[in-house]
């Protein structure tokens, strides 16, 4: 078997606004509208320029990987802006990014991401068409996401929830993706520890929401879910960690990739994020490229075909993993050839 490694686009800042209150910066790959950046516009109170671009290339690198093992076609971005206080200038924002996805004439499309909200897309819909956050659909990005992670459980599980053997779970962060997983888990009669800053999420009927502070880390489990923050797990937390499979929502969930490499030498299974994560990438594929079966399909529909192709990339990862190949030539197997057209094609095909 011959395993050959992709070079890894090179991303910069596009196009920018920047002022005494608020900056604002398109970081994506070089490309063009034909095979557009796609990634999430995110809001907060950056300490410098600098730090909130260097996010911003972070955060684009991921969105790469991300679009390129699905195959969405897609190309990396993100928009990313700093102010020191992000509620105070919502309407600004809107207008700036709106300029500034105009001036790259379809190369950048966004959409939801840290501090902002739906209802943002439908005003920034308004004034541009770069735009993909199933505004006016009934289907929820956040959504899809949780409901790709589902499958992503089901692979390490090596079967559907339905037909699993409920285990013992930990879900960190319960907010829309989190929240949605550790319903489901319960539904399926899971025991399922919450952590979450908001009591009222982590303690919903059928959960067992933790203290704060609580050392979950030690707690023995058969899933972990970070659902939260990146770098949430610290080098005390994973050498302490006694769980069969860590699955994770959250993008870079380990404070470096070093730990979760020693997790693995331990032999318990650790999912890469983006192969977890991809559900609204996915769904903004299907949204881009088969327009008419997104508006005909259902919420539903959606979220079953983005179960189903995580669940099925995921199991073919741990079968890569389980012959011997490491981490990144596993992930070079199973991802989608350059060539290959856009996942949401498929869902076209299919509807």
């Amino acid at each position: 078997m011959t395993t050959t490694t992709r070079p890894t686009p090179t991303v910069s800042v596009l196009a920018e606004h920047v002022s005494d209150h608020l900056s604002v910066f398109v970081v994506a790959e070089d490309t063009d509208a034909k095979r557009p950046a796609n990634g999430g516009l995110r809001l907060l109170n950056y300490p410098s320029d600098e730090a909130c671009i260097a996010d911003g290339e972070r955060l684009a690198g991921l969105m790469t990987h991300k679009h390129d093992l699905y195959g969405t076609g897609f190309a990396g971005g993100k928009i990313v802006a700093r102010a020191k206080e992000p509620a105070a200038v919502k309407d600004e924002l809107i207008n700036v990014t709106a300029e500034l996805l105009k001036s790259l004439d379809g190369v950048m499309i966004t959409g939801c991401d840290l501090n902002t909200s739906l209802e943002d897309m439908e005003r920034l819909t308004e004034l541009t068409p770069h735009v993909l956050a199933a505004v006016g659909s009934p289907v929820d990005a956040s959504a899809a996401t949780a409901h790709g992670t589902l499958g992503a459980v089901e692979a390490v599980l090596e079967s559907e929830l339905k037909d699993a053997k409920p285990g013992r779970a930990l879900v960190h962060g319960c907010g829309a993706v989190g929240g949605t997983v550790a319903q489901t888990l319960v539904e399926h009669g899971w025991t399922v520890f919450t952590v979450d800053l908001s009591r009222e999420r982590a303690g919903f009927p059928g959960a067992t929401p933790l203290p704060q502070g609580c050392p979950w880390w030690e707690l023995k489990l058969d899933l972990l879910l970070p659902c939260s923050i990146s770098g949430l797990i610290n080098a005390e937390m994973a050498s302490a960690l006694r769980v069969t499979s860590v699955v994770p929502a959250a993008n870079a969930p380990f404070q470096s990739p070093q730990l979760a490499d020693a997790l693995r030498q331990r032999g318990i299974r650790v999912l890469p994020d983006p192969l977890v994560n991809a559900g609204a990438v996915i769904a903004d594929s299907i949204e881009r490229f088969s327009p008419d079966a997104w508006k005909d399909a259902g919420a539903k529909d959606v979220y079953a075909f983005v179960r189903e192709e995580v669940r099925r990339r995921a199991t073919d990862y741990l079968n890569q993993r389980d012959q011997g190949l490491s981490v990144g030539a596993a992930l070079n197997e199973v991802a989608a050839a350059p060539a290959t057209d856009p996942i949401g094609l498929s869902f076209g095909d299919a509807a």
